[in-house]
């Protein structure tokens, strides 16, 4: 418990050659008067070690223990997944409880998950052991303006120096002004602008910039395309016949919420706040992270110059997390897949440690054959949880050249990536390691924005909504869900992960790319022209070593030890032969089959032994 604020006051005196008083100090103070600190609660999660125990059972128990706030309990599920309690209680009480049950419960911290979004960092930048800002600094005023001169509102503007960085957001007149300590316009290396939505950002190498005046900017307006993107084009979703829609699939987004008032979003009717009032309030995005991602699974394309959601008639299921998203969070989001018969859950948040309970409930969801599908990560280091799960399919990010402007933001990240052929890369803000399991398109993708706008995106939960899509349409369409994988159950999630994987174009070493990017086109038996193989082997030592060392950073704090920490690795997938998928459709052009087609058919029904 917290302890009360009042102090013991000391009585009134004179001090030795001094009238002044000695200062009131506290009865519980230490040594020279300084306060003990206390301990603060913080969140964890606790479920009984063995079955049999219910959930009133549970927290019954836990309501006995001192200094402990029962928050929430969720109910048991299947016979493996025992209920779970969330609890507010402080480290040592945590540690209490673990020393009491003896075994009996399983204690462990309810961490945080962080959006797996990318934010404007300078890949030049110093992000550790940054110096201390010495001198006066100056101060600037940035204006945004669009093509036609209207000003730009809501655009982040960052800008980076030697030593120093700062970040702000323009107002309704499209100005902002920023402060950087120690610095000189002409120590400013590298200007990042991105706007909410509307324009392309912009990205400057040393630029041009006065103290004390205004330095106007003017954005690039942003075009819809016509045709597919080249996210689109690089998976071959355009490739297959107009009526692969995902129908009769269901799909949870388990992100920041969707908002239905855009246009092409405005046919969502399933979702659940996780921790909100109720109602719909899922269909609102403050965050605006998760709306990008519900676009690119589900937007209705209205005209030619609109985006296209890649399974537009799949059930959407929005599952809204809080900002303050915890581990627990998740375990909700798992349980209405489970109550609603969700087949494909895209997941575009995680955190760096594991979790135990959390792990279990996705291996049940696993079980009743959900398939979770989920962002590798944005920070350049190891693939967080639980995509690091072999219960999950885990998903880097892959960008194309030519598909931004040379000044924008994406030219940043393409400039620092790691190259693949064809004209792919890996940004350096993707995750990495030996759990990756795909890529995907995840840097400069169009995709729409609250309310009823549209912006540019960057990052791997984007490339996790492209395969999610595509997961939707093979479940939909491929023969082996209609007959021997019908079934919900384990089997049919890793038949789903094996197409998946099997039928992925490999680009790069399958740390940074896993087993390549998917193929919808291959996936769903439409044949077109053979696509060269591209696999350069040069990841290069450096992001090797880098990836390591992040998975040896796992921090644990003194009194947040687990039990285990879950089994990290790609995800599990059968490993019978593939069957060419039942599409009677045909794909655009009507193309006839080529030699090499067939024989690629042939390998695909295990008639015919791959070359080595």
């Amino acid at each position: 418990m917290v302890a009360s604020q009042d102090e013991t006051r000391s009585t009134q005196g004179s001090t030795q050659g001094s009238d002044r008083r000695k200062p009131a100090r506290d009865a519980r103070s230490g040594p020279g008067g300084d306060r003990p600190k206390v301990a603060r609660p913080t969140h964890y999660m606790v479920a009984p070690a063995a079955p049999g125990v219910t959930g009133q059972e549970l927290t019954d128990r836990l309501s006995r223990f001192s200094d402990t706030e029962v928050l929430q309990c969720y109910p048991q599920r299947d016979t493996t997944a025992p209920p779970i309690a969330v609890v507010r209680m402080s480290d040592a009480s945590a540690a209490a409880l673990r020393r009491s049950a003896a075994g009996t419960l399983v204690v462990e911290p309810d961490g945080h998950l962080r959006a797996a979004s990318l934010a404007a960092i300078s890949p030049s930048f110093p992000a550790t052991a940054i110096m201390a800002a010495l001198g006066p600094g100056f101060t600037a005023t940035i204006r945004i303006v669009g093509d036609s001169g209207t000003p730009v509102e809501q655009a982040e503007v960052r800008l980076f120096g030697e030593q120093a960085a700062a970040v702000g957001l323009t107002g309704s007149d499209g100005r902002v002004e920023l402060s950087l300590h120690g610095e000189l316009p002409e120590t400013v290396t590298e200007m990042f602008i991105r706007p909410r939505s509307g324009h392309w950002g912009l990205w400057q190498r040393r630029p041009d910039l006065a103290a004390n005046a205004v330095n106007s900017f003017t954005l690039k307006s942003l075009s819809l395309p016509d045709v597919v993107d080249w996210g689109g084009a690089a998976m071959r979703f355009d490739r297959l016949p107009s009526q692969c829609r995902g129908a009769g699939i269901k799909i949870a987004l388990i992100d920041s919420g969707a908002a239905t008032s855009h246009r092409q979003l405005s046919g969502i009717d399933h979702g659940v706040d996780i921790r909100g009032p109720g109602g719909r309030s899922w269909s609102s995005d403050a965050m605006g992270h998760g709306t990008p991602c519900a676009g690119l699974i589900g937007a209705l394309q209205e005209t030619a110059h609109s985006i296209r959601g890649y399974a537009p008639d799949s059930e959407l299921h929005v599952c809204k997390l809080p900002a303050d998203a915890r581990c627990s969070d998740l375990i909700a989001a798992l349980d209405y897949c489970l109550l609603n018969g969700v087949d494909v859950a895209c997941l575009g948040f995680g955190c760096e440690r594991g979790s135990a309970l959390v792990e279990q409930r996705i291996a049940v969801a696993k079980q009743l054959g959900v398939s979770l599908i989920a962002a590798a990560g944005n920070s350049a280091g190891a693939v967080l949880f639980p995509a690091c799960s072999p219960h999950v399919m885990a998903v880097g990010a892959v960008g194309q050249a030519g598909s931004h402007p040379e000044d924008s933001p994406e030219a940043a990240l393409a400039a620092s990536a790691t190259a693949l052929g064809g004209g792919l890369f890996v940004p350096l803000f993707s995750s990495r390691g030996p759990e990756l399991d795909l890529c995907a398109p995840g840097v400069a993708v169009i995709a729409c924005q609250a309310a009823d706008g549209y912006a540019v995106y960057d990052g791997t939960s984007l490339a996790a909504a492209h395969v999610a899509a595509l997961a939707a349409l093979i479940l939909a369409e491929h023969g082996d869900f209609k007959g021997s994988f019908a079934r919900r159950d384990v089997q049919r999630v890793e038949r789903l992960f094996q197409i998946l994987k099997d039928t992925a174009h490999r680009v790069g070493h399958p740390w940074l790319t896993g087993a390549g990017l998917p193929d919808a086109a291959l996936a769903l038996g439409v044949w077109s022209e053979p696509r060269p193989l591209v696999m350069p082997l040069n990841a290069g030592l450096r992001e090797m070593r880098s990836a390591i060392g992040q998975m040896n950073r796992v921090r644990f704090d003194a009194g947040e030890a687990l039990a285990f920490e879950p089994l990290r690795g790609p995800a599990q997938v059968t490993r019978l032969p593939l069957n060419p998928a039942h599409l009677t459709s045909q794909a655009t052009g009507n193309a006839k089959a080529s030699v090499e087609q067939l024989k690629a058919a042939m390998m695909l029904a295990g008639l015919a032994e791959e070359r080595r």
